[in-house]
């Protein structure tokens, strides 16, 4: 290889080092920017933080003022306006220059030849303009409120991530207890038939058995807290926090009984539901927006008012002013604003059905969560009851095995009994607890 070439290489290989460091560095600040969390914190006290720091719900907001300035827009075109313009021409023939781009209101003025100077402000506000403007304003307060609407939507649904992770933890947290429970036993197995096999009272093989019992249930134990970590890393993401953050959970899984009625949660869904109030907002916008067209096909009247100081070459310097009314009303268009009626027509018609769909969609909502919290209730007094009878039964079978009345299997099959009857407990805590705020989100409490 020749010296050329080994410099090339080199230079090739810094090239692509370089090329990668950006990307090295992005992955190691990845949600660094993020706030740390320490401590113990309630499920309030989660939702409470995610509200704060969630970068959707930011985002959400962030469309708020984007529509509030959308709004203050639409009111400007209802104000009075002034523009100052300066014309310095020079040529040999007269000519009309017209006012810069993107500046309001516009000007035109017929500039004679040679030397020209003039300054030019030029006043307009509207008079009438049969609705356009008026509907033009309310269309965009509507799809601000809306917009308003939607942040409520998106906290909703922030609070119920945070809910599900919250009570997805503490669920891992009671079938870690439970696995634990069962490992006790199994160990204390562990001891009680070695034992009596050193004593020359037991079998070989039920020492195995329990051996492979204990290790059973540290796989289970192992299983279940893979099950709080990873809980605990979707409830920091779904918080918006720092994934580092050395965060746990203070409350426990509680039965809370469901009160009110069906009928009751619709009536409240209808009033309350974030989504139902956007879509409302976005259908009024969308009537506004065809009134305006509408209104554009009619009479516009506008307040002209115009000041002048000149010099040229021809005429010398003067000054003047002139005010009046400028009435326009447009007579043929070939259809455009006929089409861009219907245009607007059938947006306001799409965000008719969009609005019955969704009234539609939360009703259903609303009766499915319903459903599953009255059935998550009927499954915890269930397993209530199961837990209760599993634990007689496995300190029964204890005491006649103790008693050399029964056999060890019997004792490892209500061992398993007893723990998944704890597991079915803590389930049907967590899917009421989970239904309970499902129902919530479904209604659009807060």
């Amino acid at each position: 290889m020749s010296k050329v070439e080994r410099w090339a290489l080199w230079g090739a290989g810094i090239t692509l080092l370089c090329s990668l460091l950006p990307l090295y560095a992005h992955a190691q600040t990845l949600g660094a920017d993020r706030p740390q969390m320490t401590g113990s914190l309630t499920l309030a006290q989660a939702v409470q933080i995610g509200l704060r720091e969630n970068l959707m719900i930011r985002a959400a907001q962030a469309d708020v003022k984007a529509a509030a300035a959308t709004t203050r827009i639409a009111r400007s075109q209802r104000q009075p306006q002034l523009s100052a313009n300066t014309y310095l021409t020079y040529g040999d023939a007269g000519n009309i220059f017209g006012t810069a781009p993107n500046v309001t209101p516009g000007n035109n003025q017929l500039v004679a030849s040679q030397g020209y100077a003039d300054q030019n402000l030029m006043f307009m506000v509207p008079v009438y303009t049969s609705g356009r403007l008026e509907q033009q304003n309310r269309a965009a307060s509507e799809r601000e409120q809306a917009a308003v609407a939607d942040v409520g939507g998106v906290q909703a649904e922030t609070a119920l991530r945070i809910k599900e992770a919250y009570y997805r933890t503490l669920l891992a947290a009671e079938n870690i207890r439970a696995a634990q429970a069962r490992l006790d036993a199994a160990a204390e197995l562990v001891k009680t038939t070695q034992a009596l096999f050193d004593a020359g009272k037991g079998l070989e093989a039920s020492v195995r058995r329990v051996e492979a019992e204990q290790a059973e249930a540290q796989r289970v134990l192992a299983v279940a807290r893979n099950g709080q970590a990873k809980a605990l890393l979707d409830l920091k993401a779904a918080m918006g926090v720092r994934l580092e953050s050395e965060v746990t959970t203070a409350d426990t899984l509680a039965f809370a009984p469901p009160v009110g009625s069906l009928a009751a949660q619709l009536s409240e869904a209808a009033r309350l539901r974030p989504e139902l109030r956007s879509a409302r907002a976005r259908l009024n916008a969308a009537g506004h927006q065809t009134r305006a067209i509408r209104g554009s096909q009619g009479p516009q009247i506008y307040g002209m008012a115009m000041a002048d100081g000149l010099a040229s070459h021809p005429s010398g310097t003067r000054e003047g002013y002139s005010v009046g009314l400028v009435i326009s009303l447009p007579l043929l268009d070939g259809g455009q604003r006929q089409a861009e009626t219907a245009w607007a027509c059938a947006q306001e018609e799409r965000a008719l059905a969009e609005a019955r769909d969704l009234e539609l969609r939360v009703a259903n909502e609303v009766q499915q969560a319903w459903l599953d919290v009255t059935t998550a209730a009927e499954n915890y007094r269930t397993a209530q009851s199961a837990l209760q009878a599993a634990q007689s039964a496995y300190e029964v079978t204890a005491l006649r095995v103790q008693n050399q009345k029964g056999l060890l299997v019997e004792q490892l099959d209500a061992l398993a009994a007893l723990t998944q009857a704890r597991s079915n407990l803590a389930q049907a805590l967590y899917d009421h607890s989970v239904a309970g705020a499902r129902l919530q989100r479904a209604v659009g409490r807060p």
